[in-house]
């Protein structure tokens, strides 16, 4: 049994998680992608009320040849792969349109780790371009590791503002810190100032309130938090509370079997927790993947590839 199997074992011996996925609006999830094939700016407001608009230029030549995926690329292996993973996380935002309790928002996305170094920064953001080609829907990318500002350093972005600043005030203005890209549909929140207390920023209620009015500013906006790895410290655990799902990114024939045990463990009580496991090998070919898997007790899912670069890729980020 392999390490995700026996994590999907453990939280299945619990039974359904404690936490149902609640009412967030969504579009279905088998609509095709944008057949643009260059990013176009967004150049307009969302339809929502917001702080006056900020824009950044991210560098996307610059992304791209780190191995990131190219905003309208839809025929690589990168692309496929983004496709496989985001289509569950699609699913279960339509299914929760017909819940009443809005609790845990389901495009509240979370993407975290056990251990650092496992690639959950370079999921994150080719998770939020690949949604971001969704016709029908927007994206907000959250660095939400404010430590490290992954995104924020891997996007190069040139900002004073972000999560932690507004955690520090009580009379923010919503929206106030997201800029605009010039990625179609795309929007990012960057990580803000570095401080010693962002758990208890995270723990309080103005976070709470935060997350809710991301999630429901626009209904057609999916939010992809990058959150800490959850064992390195305390503030994935925390945040994971508000989130109505979570990907913990598991790097295959590395990541200790306790590790992901421990990760699992303190995740209990969070709904639609999924694993993704990377780096898989297969003999047969010699080549590289990961698989993606639902770690919910009641189903379980693994699809692998056979791409090289992107098992070098994900090696390279975190």
């Amino acid at each position: 049994m392999s390490t995700i199997e026996k994590a999907a074992a453990k939280l299945a011996a619990r039974g359904k998680s404690t936490v149902e996925q609640n009412r967030a609006s969504g579009a279905s999830p088998e609509r095709a992608e944008s057949p643009v094939a260059e990013p176009v700016m967004q150049g307009k407001r969302q339809g929502f009320s917001r702080a006056p608009e900020q824009f950044c230029d991210i560098d996307l030549t610059h992304l791209v040849a780190k191995g990131y995926l190219r905003p309208g690329e839809g025929k690589s292996q990168l692309a496929q792969e983004m496709r496989r993973i985001k289509r569950p996380l699609l699913l279960n935002i339509q299914k929760s349109r017909a819940k009443d309790d809005a609790e845990t928002p389901a495009n509240l996305i979370m993407i975290t780790s056990a251990l650092q170094g496992e690639g959950k920064t370079f999921i994150a953001i080719n998770l939020a371009m690949s949604l971001a080609a969704e016709l029908d829907r927007r994206v907000l990318l959250v660095d939400a590791d404010v430590s490290k500002g992954d995104i924020t350093g891997q996007l190069e972005i040139q900002t004073h503002r972000g999560l932690s600043d507004l955690l520090h005030e009580t009379n923010y203005i919503d929206e106030d810190a997201v800029l605009t890209s010039n990625v179609e549909r795309l929007s990012i929140l960057p990580a803000g100032g570095n401080t010693d207390h962002i758990d208890e920023l995270y723990a309080s209620d103005l976070m709470e309130t935060i997350a809710r009015r991301l999630a429901s500013a626009d209904p057609d906006r999916i939010v992809v938090f990058d959150a800490p790895p959850i064992l390195a410290t305390t503030e994935a655990v925390v945040l994971a509370r508000y989130m109505g799902q979570v990907v913990v990114v598991v790097e295959a024939n590395k990541t200790p079997q306790d590790a992901v045990g421990q990760a699992v463990q303190q995740l209990e009580g969070c709904a639609n927790v999924s694993m993704l496991l990377n780096k898989t090998s297969h003999r047969e070919s010699g080549g590289y993947g990961y698989g993606y898997g639902y770690a919910q007790g009641r189903r379980r899912r693994a699809e692998a590839s056979q791409d090289d670069s992107m098992a070098n890729d994900l090696e390279a980020q975190d």
